[in-house]
């Protein structure tokens, strides 16, 4: 009554229908145990980059305003007293490079403007 030809179908059947899924769940357990080794350095990864700002911060402060080390809001006096810190260390007399100077000449004449329109804005 029992056919070979079934018994053999039956295995294979047995062997797909449960070895398959044990196959799976042995690869994806090893696969997770590579996920956890390699927590500890995606962990520092993240602890090294907290220490800087996060790109949402940049993008909200004009490149004016970071070269001179400022956010918004601030004062003309303010931003008159960072370009003067900044000129001290960047003026081609005392060493500086005559381009980077020129940039942040640039940068202070666009942040004058920015907070002349903020203060007309509040």
């Amino acid at each position: 009554m029992f056919d070979p030809i079934d018994g053999v179908a039956w295995t294979w059947f047995l062997v797909i229908a449960v070895g398959g899924p044990l196959l799976g769940w042995a690869l994806m357990a090893l696969d997770y145990r590579a996920y956890l080794r390699s927590l500890r350095t995606a962990l520092v990864s993240v602890k090294q980059y907290a220490l800087s700002l996060p790109d949402w911060v940049r993008e909200d402060r004009p490149e004016c305003l970071q070269d001179l080390g400022l956010t918004l809001p601030c004062s003309r006096d303010e931003v008159l007293a960072a370009y003067r810190r900044r000129v001290k260390d960047l003026h081609p007399d005392r060493g500086g490079e005559r381009r980077r100077f020129e940039l942040l000449q640039r940068h202070f004449e666009e942040a004058l403007v920015l907070v002349e329109k903020s203060s007309h804005q509040a």
